[in-house]
Formats: structure tokens, sequence, C-alpha cells
């Protein structure tokens, strides 16, 4: 029975495991002895990764910070008003550029490079339709709630200090004015600015169930010869695996991304539209008729949905498939406690169930045959 080695493997696979570690590692092993057992020919994509995204958004935080800093008094104070805003547009985009450099490893000097791989099973030809979860996880000094809340403040602190800096070409502005943004980015900016990885997670939502739900959907669809099944390595470190993955020959169709599905909460159902490619047109709207079909299906299964957009600072792997010209829908559950445990260590099997996975799963399996023949 599905809920058997379900139950069996959710605790198994919700170990803290970096990128490159040697638990990701045994984690990979039994998602290829799962697929293989399910009767799909899997494959290994293995590359190299380091946390540079990480690194470049911390990098970038810290600057706005600074450039808060520097402009609070220029803001306020007679100095000529497009030297003002010249300099601080000037700081603006080196913060950018910096952030943007060290995201791209062309500024810093990493050495803490790890191999990592993808692992992705087929169950005949080339298949129309991915089931996709990432296996990795990682412990930050802030929680997913925590880097939400961060992300909105340093976001409209720095939208503000964009306009500030316009309307500082008529002249000097009132303290009132200028203090709000300025505290929000310097408020963003710290929170964010922090050290890329603290210690790892358990990851038992993040992202155990998206596993669970996407070797339960495998089993349901085992009988096709069109399903594929895409378990990424390194989406903690800025979604590398989705990346590298978009650049093979398989990397076409629509897809569901399983990525962190609690006990509790709503079942929030993203969709993902292609951004290239010549089929993008028919790719939009398969992922859209998969957000409608899905979300349907849950709710009839008593679980409360909503069709929602990913939160201001939250990435996952369906934007960069997206990106690679695929079209889907990513697929959590949760709520605000929920956010609040991911990327901690709290993020343990003792406080979530995988039944939701499971379910989810099984539903995902029932809705392909009436989408795609």
């Amino acid at each position: 029975m599905t809920s058997h080695w379900a139950y069996d493997l959710f605790p198994r696979i919700a170990v803290p495991r970096l990128p490159g570690s040697r638990a990701v590692s045994r984690v990979e092993e039994l998602v290829t002895e799962r697929l293989r057992a399910l009767g799909y020919e899997v494959r290994h994509q293995i590359f190299q990764t380091a946390p540079n995204s990480l690194r470049g958004a911390a990098v970038g935080s810290a600057g706005l910070g600074c450039c808060a800093l520097i402009l609070s008094l220029p803001l306020v104070l007679p100095f000529p008003g497009w030297g003002v805003a010249l300099t601080g547009a000037a700081l603006l985009a080196m913060v950018g550029l910096l952030a943007a450099g060290v995201a791209r490893q062309l500024v810093w000097a990493d050495k803490s490079v790890v191999t990592a791989t993808n692992v992705f099973g087929t169950s005949g030809r080339e298949p129309r339709f991915w089931l996709v979860a990432h296996s990795d996880s990682k412990g930050q000094r802030l929680s997913l709630r925590g880097r939400v809340m961060a992300s909105m403040s340093l976001g409209l602190g720095a939208g503000g200090l964009v306009v500030l800096l316009a309307l500082r070409v008529a002249g000097p502005l009132p303290v009132a004015a200028v203090a709000p943004w300025i505290v929000l980015t310097l408020a963003g900016g710290a929170a964010m600015a922090g050290p890329v990885l603290v210690g790892s997670s358990p990851g038992a939502v993040d992202n155990a169930s998206g596993i669970i739900a996407a070797l339960v959907a495998a089993e349901g669809l085992r009988d096709r010869s069109d399903i594929g099944v895409l378990i990424t390595a390194a989406e903690e470190y800025g979604m590398e695996g989705a990346r590298a993955w978009t650049q093979l020959d398989v990397a076409s169709g629509s897809f569901v991304n399983f990525d962190g599905i609690d006990s509790i909460g709503v079942v929030n159902v993203m969709s993902h539209s292609p951004r290239t490619g010549a089929t993008r047109e028919a790719d939009r709207e398969a992922a859209m008729r998969l957000r409608v079909s899905i979300s349907e299906r849950l709710a009839e299964a008593g679980y409360a949905v909503r069709r929602s957009r990913l939160p201001l600072g939250v990435f996952v792997d369906g934007s960069v498939l997206a990106g690679g010209g695929l079209g889907g829908i990513t697929v959590s559950r949760g709520n605000w406690t929920t956010l609040g445990v991911v990327h901690t260590a709290r993020d343990t099997v003792e406080r979530t169930d995988p039944k939701s996975a499971i379910d989810i799963g099984r539903i995902v399996a029932e809705a392909v045959p009436a989408l795609f023949g």
C-alpha cells in the first residue's frame, strides 16, 4: 500500500541534508531505489554548485541598508538636489552590480563548491508531464517567515528611497517623510544580511513532504509512458538544480512542483507560465488547466484551497522551470506557523504528518489522465 512505504520513507528522508552532503546523497539513493521499483528508468545529472545566489542576496541587502544610512542626512540637509539624486542613484546601482557579481561568482573567492546530483526518471517516450520536488534542506538565521517579512521591509524601503531621491531634486525633504523609509530599509537590510547558512534543518515540510507527494503521484502514474519524475538538487542554493536540468534535452512539457506540504493550513496552488519557447502559449494554457483542475479536486477532497502568487522573498523551482520553457504549477500547504519553522531546526517529523502529501500526490495522479489523455 502507498501509505505503508510513504510513512516509512518520510522520516528516513527528513534529516538535515545540505547540498553536497552525505545525507542528501543517501536521500537521492532512496529516491532512486523507489523510482526503479516503480519501473522508471532513472538517470543522474551531476553538477558543481555553491550558495552564490544566497551570498549575492546577503551582499545586496547589506548594501541597501548602507545606502539608506549614507543618504539619510543628504536627503534632509540643504545639499544640491541633483547632486544628492545622482549620488544616490550611483550608490544603488553599485550595490546592484556588486550583488549581481557575487551571485554570478564574478566577485568572491568561493571555496565552498560542492557536487550535487539531480535525479530524474522516465517511464518511456519523451515525457509530457513532470512531477518535481527538491531533495535538499537548509538552516538559516531567519525562518522563511522572517525572510518574507524582511524582504517586504527591504523592498518597501528601497522603493521609497528611489522615490525620495526623485523628490529630493526639488529641495531638502522633511525628516518625517524620510525616516520611515530609512528605518524600513535598514531593518530589512540588517535582517537579510546575516550568514547565508546556519547549520541545517531536518526539512520535514521543506521538502521531504514534497518528495513523498511526487513519489506517490509517480506510483499512481507508473503505467503511463509520458511521465517524468524530477528530484532536483541544490534548490536551497538558489534553484541551481532546476537551472542545470533545464539545459538538458528532456526539459520540456508541463509540471507539478511539490514544495512544502504541511499537515495544517491552506493548500496553495501557484501557476508558472513559460517565458521562452515557441510552444509557450500552449504550455501556458496547460498550466492554467492544471491549476484549475487540481484546485477543484483538492477542494472536493475537503482541503481549503487558495490560488495564489509566491510571497515576496520566496523562490521555488517552478519559477526556474518556467524560465526554461515549461509550464506548470507549484503546490504547497501551510500557514503563518509553517513559515515560522521552515529553514529552522524545528521543521521536524514530530510536528507534521505526511498524510497531506500522500493525498495531494494521489489527487495529482488522478487529474493527469483527464488533462493529458
